[in-house]
């Protein structure tokens, strides 16, 4: 039942690339609020309860629905949390505009808009084309990445209740939820635990995805340039993704040079490439559902 319901979010995603009806988050700020107002000491605590308590309520409520075998109410409620718990924002039409922007050489607008695609919600901190073609390679892929592919990985693997705390930990980090609060520090250590936790999820997705990039390019070229990084504890995955994405693209020919500037080919290569390793995903899931 998984695959059917991963296959129909994804077929929902495509067709609908912005998801507003469904991914409303009022409550989860209305959440937040209320874990503030209850004045936890510890940040640590502060985020297992924010995280925590919607997933064990959710993994409750999907544990009564298979004991009283409502099965059409469970696949219609492990759909919906699935469809929350992709990413946020119509990113075709970002990527086109972006895209667009690079086609007419207009970099100071090229430069504005792939804010969007900034970890950080804001202008990136490039001085020269170079420094912007990496953060590119970094936070585009990223985007990509924690939009679908982290998500459905943890959602086929260990169920709804963890894809629903993945978004939660990401959204922590979006929504800046604890950004002005400075009582006994709290909140910034939040921040902190919830990037720590968001790694964490992160890391196991992001290499699968990696070794799944370079069966999609040049493997060789992107083993050869992330197997330094595949037990590395500090690389973060933006950074992870842009060099495998980076060597995924490299030309066969080794003694060719990369062009420094960044190009709107090289933006719908990439785009194709994470395209390629979803629809592989997809046959892997098919496969493993088949044989089990």
């Amino acid at each position: 039942m998984n695959f059917l319901i991963v296959l129909l979010a994804i077929v929902t995603l495509e067709a609908y690339s912005h998801l507003g009806a469904i991914q409303r988050d009022d409550w989860l700020r209305n959440w937040h609020q209320a874990l503030l107002r209850i004045k936890l000491n510890s940040p640590w605590l502060q985020v297992f309860s924010f995280v925590a308590v919607p997933a064990l309520g959710l993994s409750l409520l999907i544990s009564t629905l298979e004991h009283n075998h409502w099965g059409l109410l469970l696949f219609a409620l492990e759909l919906l949390v699935l469809l929350y718990a992709l990413g946020r924002g119509n990113l075709d039409t970002q990527i086109a505009l972006f895209t667009s922007d690079l086609k007419r050489d207009d970099l100071q607008a090229a430069f504005h808009d792939a804010a969007v695609f900034n970890t950080a919600h804001r202008e990136g901190f490039a001085a020269n084309v170079d420094e912007f073609k990496d953060e590119v390679f970094a936070a585009l892929p990223y985007r990509i990445f924690e939009r679908t592919f982290v998500v459905v990985f943890w959602f086929f693997s260990l169920g709804a209740p963890l894809a629903l705390a993945y978004r939660m930990l990401a959204l922590h980090g979006d929504m800046a939820l604890a950004r002005d609060r400075d009582d006994n520090n709290v909140p910034n250590q939040c921040n902190k635990h919830c990037a720590k936790l968001l790694w964490l999820l992160e890391w196991l997705p992001v290499r699968v995805l990696g070794m799944t990039l370079g069966l999609m390019g040049n493997f060789s070229q992107t083993i050869s340039t992330v197997r330094d990084l595949l037990f590395c504890r500090h690389t973060g995955t933006a950074a992870f993704l842009r060099r495998a994405v980076q060597g995924s693209l490299q030309d066969w020919d080794t003694n060719s040079k990369p062009d420094a500037q960044l190009s709107s080919h090289e933006v719908t290569a990439m785009v194709s490439l994470f395209r390629r390793a979803m629809t592989t995903w997809l046959v892997v899931i098919a496969l493993l559902v088949i044989l089990s």
